[in-house]
């Protein structure tokens, strides 16, 4: 007896399986096929629409303002204060805003949906038929979060490179897409423009406060007329001092700004009246009081100069950014309609169903073949066992011996 011949894979049986099984495998790729493509039709279809971004290195450096604002050069920060910018445009009102607007927020109930986006123009209908509860009413605190999660989870901020980022939005409606990716654009681009803008008016009034405590310094120096005139004026006023100091102290220290200030004009008032300082020490002579308060009026003078100068470089940053916002952002992509479905997607869901179909008919041929243990695999017995094959018997359906037997 020989020994089992080891059997090779041999493409020509892979061929002749299928020629065998080709009913089954055509069945079978068919069915999946049909299966797939209607499920395709089916399926909740999702649209993105998407717009791209370039925020430009200008927007983190301006000569005018690096004395105020620190330079960013590193291009990892710079990316990532890109990234929080336009993260920071994504607030909760914005998106509670976007998910009402939009019916977002509404319930899975298509009727529902349906009948809020009608009554959407009439709120007191919408409220009689939420009292009636045809429509769901406000959400809790703990829906109203997860809804926004959800929606914010519809968002997608890529970086495509250190200055481009590309922001999309995905939902079942492509109207509805296009609007919202629309909204999402332009507060992104007005967060920006604001963001950048506030800093510098921020600084400004800063500075235009500290001027104006300096030109109050500077015409300090010289005696109110009213001490003179009318001195019971600035009496009733440093009257009215003290007792705004003494209710203030009840709640701060003397380290807050607002008891900082009366002091400082309480050592002005003293002044016009020729008291020196709160206790009621004698005045310096005047020689010592004109030599220290010339070296005082010409140090508040030389600051107030220099600021005079910053506040001048500030208000022309602040025209530039109104007159030349195109210098900061470029849109690469603004949001057009997503004609076609992210997904499903026709052509893949058919090359799915027709690779899926062909390949489970192709095993579950392969499996009926392996388990066939009828004499029709009796050459293969022989050349197993080495034994010659005389012959096949041929196949002859019962029901036509019995039509023989009965004839006879």
């Amino acid at each position: 007896m020989k020994a089992p011949i080891e059997q090779a894979f041999n493409p020509a049986e892979a061929f002749g399986l299928i020629s065998k099984y080709r009913r089954l495998t055509v069945i079978g790729t068919t069915a999946c096929l049909v299966l797939f493509m209607a499920a395709a039709f089916v399926l909740p279809k999702k649209y993105k629409s998407h717009f791209t971004l370039t925020i430009y290195a200008k927007y983190f450096q301006n000569p005018l303002i690096q004395d105020f604002i620190p330079e960013l050069t590193d291009p990892g920060e710079m990316k990532s204060e890109r990234d929080s910018l336009i993260r920071q445009a994504l607030t909760p009102a914005f998106v509670d805003s976007l998910g009402e607007r939009y019916g977002i927020y509404e319930s899975k109930n298509g009727a529902e949906v349906f009948f809020s986006r009608f009554l959407r123009p009439f709120p007191f209908l919408k409220r009689w038929a939420q009292g009636l509860g045809f429509l769901a009413g406000a959400k809790t605190g703990r829906e109203a979060a997860a809804a926004r999660e959800d929606l914010l989870a519809r968002i997608q901020i890529l970086d495509l490179n250190n200055t481009t980022f590309n922001v999309s939005f995905a939902y079942a409606d492509p109207a509805v897409t296009l609007q919202a990716t629309r909204d999402i654009y332009a507060q992104v681009i007005r967060t920006l423009l604001e963001s950048h803008m506030n800093n510098l008016v921020t600084i400004r009034d800063a500075i235009r406060k500290r001027l104006e405590s300096l030109a109050f310094s500077m015409n300090a120096s010289a005696p109110d007329p009213r001490a003179s005139i009318s001195p019971q004026v600035v009496s009733d006023e440093l009257a009215d001092i003290h007792g705004q100091i003494r209710a203030l102290s009840t709640q701060y220290t003397e380290e807050h700004p607002a008891i900082k200030a009366l002091r400082d004009r309480e050592k002005i008032l003293l002044r016009w009246q020729g008291v020196s300082s709160v206790n009621g020490s004698a005045p310096p002579s005047g020689q010592e009081n004109g030599a220290l308060g010339d070296q005082s009026l010409q140090a508040v003078k030389d600051i107030y100069g220099d600021l005079m100068k910053k506040m001048n470089y500030l208000n022309i940053a602040l025209e530039a950014d109104r007159t030349h916002q195109g210098d900061y952002i470029a849109t690469v992509e603004t949001p057009i309609y997503p004609e076609h479905p992210l997904w499903p997607k026709k052509g893949l869901m058919a090359l799915w169903g027709f690779a899926l179909g062909f390949l489970g008919s192709l095993s579950m041929a392969a499996a009926l073949e392996y388990f066939n243990r009828s004499t029709l695999r009796a050459a293969m017995f022989a050349e197993q066992l080495g034994i010659p094959m005389l012959g096949a018997l041929p196949v002859v359906p019962w029901n036509l011996s019995l039509k023989s037997e009965t004839r006879n």
